[in-house]
């Protein structure tokens, strides 16, 4: 599945996992409620990630076996002095690590483009998050 891949590959981005709460911490929407797990270890920085939208190619046959797809990873800090320096760092790495990617993912799946058309910076008052988003569409082999 192509988040599943995404996410292995930029596990093994060391500007990436380096700024990460143990190294890993990505995973799928909704960002976590807590900013410690039951052990005390942190859950912050992190990323999360969403498919926007997967829109399949056609022939006039039928699918043409490629798929378009939106992936946002939204790049999370707690609001502490440097908070947002640290989501926005974490948001340029992502950045970089999938601008112009061409290749094969960690879970096999083919990628033919991606390319980053989005970076936001946000803020959510509520959760005291700093908050940056990175927005990539994906064409790959589906």
């Amino acid at each position: 599945m192509l988040t599943t891949g995404l996410v292995q590959y930029l596990l093994t981005q060391p500007a990436v996992s380096y700024q990460l709460a143990q190294g890993n911490a990505i995973q799928p929407i909704p960002a976590p409620a807590q900013m410690t797990d039951t052990a005390g270890n942190p859950l912050y920085p992190c990323i999360t990630v969403q498919m926007a939208s997967d829109v399949p190619d056609y022939t006039l046959t039928g699918t043409a076996g490629l798929s378009t797809t939106r992936i946002v990873f939204d790049c999370l800090a707690q609001q502490i002095p440097g908070g947002y320096l640290v989501a926005r760092n974490i948001a340029l790495a992502v950045k970089a690590a999938l601008s112009g990617f061409q290749g094969i993912l960690p879970d096999g799946t083919e990628v033919f483009m991606a390319e980053v058309v989005n970076v936001v910076d946000l803020y959510s008052p509520d959760a005291m998050l700093s908050h940056c988003s990175v927005h990539v569409l994906v064409v790959y082999s589906d």
